[in-house]
């Protein structure tokens, strides 16, 4: 039995998930962000289904705007045991998350279902959907050992702020373009990617490092940029950094301008005391070579697996 926006205590519900991601992202503050979102399902502000097995809750999904882009909704789904995990339940949830966002003329991004991954990979791919993962490279600050390099004299180089959102956010967009992190970005929409830099800069993936991050014009064009800062979470000894965003214009790549970036990068992190610096790069990204010749490595556990189907 299928159940829509019903009232129900979610809390028991969605524990075994939370559980999950605590111990992928250890240092991230997950009951506090799912304590906010088990009140709004309580109270039916946000759309959901659950899937009944007698009178157990067998699976669940519920379906969240995203705040930043508006071409998309997101859905998570999963179940409270992975023997309830079937083709047929999986199908009607998913089913049902995308009848909600054809409705509102958006695609649907589904995160990874929990306790169904192995068992929805296929079936979501022989409907259409592409699978993503992202994982997260760390590198200790306390073993780099690399020089810092100059660049070609035809580069300038200036601090981050010498730039606007808009003027960052096109540039960022268009090095992407065509890229597997291109989903990351609304395709068409010029004020949700000037949204999405506006919210970096304003500290929604930490507090900027201004001495470590930096843009790079040739002739007066952004071409390149890397953007550290601060980790947001529930980290509180300030050691740990985070490479938010690294970009090279396509025209330039292959000149060793990412590579040369991120040495002056990490050594400015080192220099001003932080012991780790994190980033996080998506599956197939051959910018991984580069972030591991350099000594990062991938984390034990951290990652982020998700599905999208544009309409």
């Amino acid at each position: 039995m299928e159940i829509s926006n019903v009232k129900i205590d979610w809390a028991p519900i969605l524990e075994g998930q939370i559980k999950y991601l605590e111990e992928i992202y250890p240092d991230v503050a997950i009951r506090e962000t799912y304590r906010d979102i088990i009140e709004r399902l309580n109270e039916n502000k946000i759309k959901s289904r659950i899937i009944l097995n007698g009178i157990t809750v067998a699976g669940y999904a519920f379906v969240m705007e995203s705040s930043l882009l508006s071409d998309r909704i997101y859905g998570s789904m999963g179940f409270t045991d992975s023997a309830f995990a079937s083709d047929v339940r999986i199908r009607n949830l998913v089913e049902w998350a995308e009848n909600i966002a054809k409705a509102q003329g958006k695609y649907l991004m589904i995160n990874e279902i929990f306790r169904a991954e192995e068992a929805s990979v296929k079936l979501l791919s022989d409907i259409g959907y592409t699978r993503v993962r992202r994982d997260r490279m760390e590198i200790s600050l306390d073993e780099f050992n690399m020089k810092s390099e100059n660049y070609p004299q035809e580069f300038e180089v200036l601090p981050i702020t010498n730039t606007t959102y808009q003027e960052y956010s096109k540039a960022e967009f268009d090095a992407y373009a065509g890229t597997l992190d291109s989903i990351l970005f609304h395709t068409t929409s010029e004020a949700d990617r000037f949204s999405m830099a506006k919210a970096i800069f304003n500290g929604s993936y930490g507090e900027i490092i201004p001495s470590a991050s930096s843009i790079i014009r040739h002739h007066g064009k952004l071409i390149a940029a890397i953007l550290a800062t601060t980790k947001p979470e529930k980290q509180t000894d300030g050691s740990r950094s985070l490479i938010t965003d690294i970009f090279v214009n396509r025209d330039y790549r292959g000149n060793g301008i990412a590579t040369t970036m991120m040495i002056n990068c990490l050594n400015r992190l080192k220099y001003l005391g932080f012991e780790t610096a994190e980033l996080w790069v998506t599956n197939g990204n051959e910018a991984a070579h580069i972030y591991e010749k350099l000594g990062f490595k991938p984390s034990a556990s951290a990652k982020e697996i998700f599905y999208y189907r544009k309409p």
